[in-house]
């Protein structure tokens, strides 16, 4: 066994680690009316498409693609959407539509970068007192839905224990990708299906539960009951827990691997690691498998790209030092001991607590892991200990550890020690979301990446087919031709699209002006490729206050790459 300590990292290769912040998810398509979608862009209302951003995007650009060609056939550009701003919605009025066709949204969103070198935190709450919510989480486990094929894409999971009636409550907390509440209960992220017996609820967690919060491929939630010794599912964010593994003496940690028969659980239960090959069952039907069997306290554990076993482990009380994370080879040899570990990280003055991982490019290698987890400091006092901390190289023989993040670099936050159950997860695109109980406080923190800005693309679930030809008759434009339609809607509170139609790549500019024209906000100044395009006017002069109600103009010039230019205006009516 290989045996490092808590060391400093000196890696060139930490900027490749990183994703950005920023990314659209919990999207739905409506009609622009709000109403559910008809199918049916032929009567020129066209589609709604709703999403949230987990961060301000300094622009974001959607596009819809036809789904057996891959054409993008519309492209609408809007700026400076954002939590304040979420859900955020943009109209497609079904230019360039086909009868028959069927069609997905794209959306790009850009944001800043906040470091090059040091995680930053771009968001912080302090959980209490929010509404009627008086005490703040006691959480002992988060984690987030990154699977784009889900409808659920984005949510965040937390497994909380608290059997007041003025605190967060007993059962599993649903947050949006931007921290806001998204509970099934009005005001409060509860999930009321979930809701304990203690808080009036249908569900007996017994004592000290739930525990973990572990999603699988299909979006499925499973959490643990400490002293109830059983596991629990969350088929859907409506249904109830089922117990679906029994006799798991004071389980804490849950980690799901694979998918339909090839489904797995690994549970780290007292001072061993379990192996529950649940597969397509709803309750576990064959014995569990011991893994690990390793004579201390085990509180978390995950599997990494290659198939290793990572556990944390105490030798002593909450808190108390030295703690270790340790991983194991279990394609063999089973159960193992700690004598087998490939190696041991130990922190003389702190205890390892709860695990994330960043899979990295090749989700077949753990050589590009990057495995996130907190330490409680042995005392308040050493700062250089408590807090988030990061861990590479660990396929190799030298893993490489290092302090990234504590609550007290955060203006308001309370800073200090973690609890003995602060809980990490990572978002689609990197974020770290940290539940830090201690001080009832929760953490976005980005990681640092490269250069000023970057941008990421994620897809809507659902996919709009057209009923008919469109409306706008776009499809039967010559290719010589530039239109610009009227915006829509028109009168518009408090955002309206202004679309327009490329006979071939330009340059081109968006602009808003007032009556006496005097220019208001430019909209968009860039390349457009040939085509139809449309952007965003979120009611926001030039400085980002609010516009005055009136009457707007709208003027989109466009030079073409063959030297032809176009120039169109009309007329838009704010009415708040």
């Amino acid at each position: 066994m290989k045996k490092y300590g808590t060391i400093v990292l000196l890696s060139l290769c930490i900027v490749s680690l990183a994703l950005a912040d920023v990314f659209a998810s919990r999207t739905r398509i409506t009609n622009p009316d709000g109403t559910p979608f008809d199918g049916n862009v032929k009567d020129g209302t066209g589609a709604k498409l709703w999403f949230m951003l987990n961060d301000t995007a300094t622009a974001v650009s959607v596009k819809v693609i036809n789904t057996g060609t891959g054409a993008v056939v519309a492209t609408i550009n809007a700026s400076n959407l954002g939590r304040s701003t979420n859900p955020n919605s943009v109209v497609w009025d079904g230019s360039g539509g086909v009868n028959g066709a069927k069609y997905y949204f794209s959306i790009s969103a850009t944001g800043p970068v906040y470091s090059e070198t040091d995680y930053k935190a771009f968001y912080f709450q302090p959980t209490s007192p929010i509404g009627d919510i008086t005490t703040g989480i006691f959480t002992r486990g988060v984690d987030v839905n990154n699977n784009m094929d889900s409808r659920n894409f984005g949510y965040w999971y937390a497994s909380n224990s608290d059997g007041g009636t003025s605190g967060y409550l007993t059962g599993t907390l649903r947050y949006n990708p931007d921290g806001s509440f998204a509970g099934t209960n009005p005001n409060h992220p509860i999930l009321v299906n979930t809701l304990g017996t203690s808080n009036s609820g249908t569900f007996n967690w017994g004592s000290t539960a739930p525990w973990t919060s572990a999603l699988d491929g299909r979006g499925r939630i499973y959490q643990v009951s400490n002293g109830g010794n059983f596991v629990t599912r969350l088929d859907n964010d409506t249904a109830a827990p089922k117990i679906i593994v029994r006799n798991v003496l004071s389980p804490r940690g849950v980690y799901a691997v694979g998918d339909g028969a090839n489904l797995k659980l690994y549970i780290a239960a007292d001072t061993v690691v379990w192996r529950a090959n649940i597969g397509n069952s709803d309750t576990l039907t064959t014995p569990l498998e011991l893994v690990a069997s390793l004579g201390t306290y085990v509180r978390d554990v995950l599997i990494d790209d290659g198939g290793g076993l990572l556990v944390t482990l105490r030798t002593g009380t909450a808190g108390a030092a030295p703690g270790y994370i340790e991983k194991y080879d279990i394609s063999s040899g089973l159960p193992k001991k700690r004598a087998d570990a490939l190696f041991q990280i130990v922190s003389a003055t702190g205890q390892m607590i709860c695990m994330a991982k960043n899979s990295g490019p090749d989700r077949n290698s753990a050589s590009d892991d990057t495995i996130y987890y907190t330490v409680r400091g042995a005392t308040s006092s050493d700062n250089t200990t408590f807090g988030v901390h990061r861990l590479i190289d660990i396929a190799g023989g030298f893993p490489d550890t290092k302090q990234i993040f504590r609550s007290g670099d955060v203006a308001g936050s309370l800073g200090g020690n973690n609890n003995a159950n602060a809980d990490l997860a990572l978002d689609w695109a990197g974020n770290i979301i940290w539940f830090e109980n201690a001080n009832e406080e929760i953490f976005m923190v980005s990681p640092p990446h490269s250069g000023t800005s970057v941008t990421r693309t994620t897809r809507a679930y659902d996919t709009v087919a057209v009923g008919g030809p469109s409306a706008v008759g776009d499809e039967r434009l010559h290719p010589e031709e530039f239109s610009l339609r009227q915006n829509y809607p028109n009168p518009f509170n408090p955002s309206t699209t202004i679309a327009y139609h490329l006979p071939s790549d330009a340059q081109v500019t968006v602009a808003v002006y007032d009556v006496l024209g005097s220019l208001v906000k430019e909209l968009f100044n860039g390349r457009a490729d040939a085509g139809h395009h449309a952007v965003v006017w979120n009611a926001a002069n030039r400085s980002g206050a609010a516009a005055a109600s009136g009457l707007y103009l709208y003027r989109v010039t466009a030079r073409t790459d063959d030297g032809r230019s176009f120039s169109e205006t009309k007329r838009m009516m704010l009415l708040k």
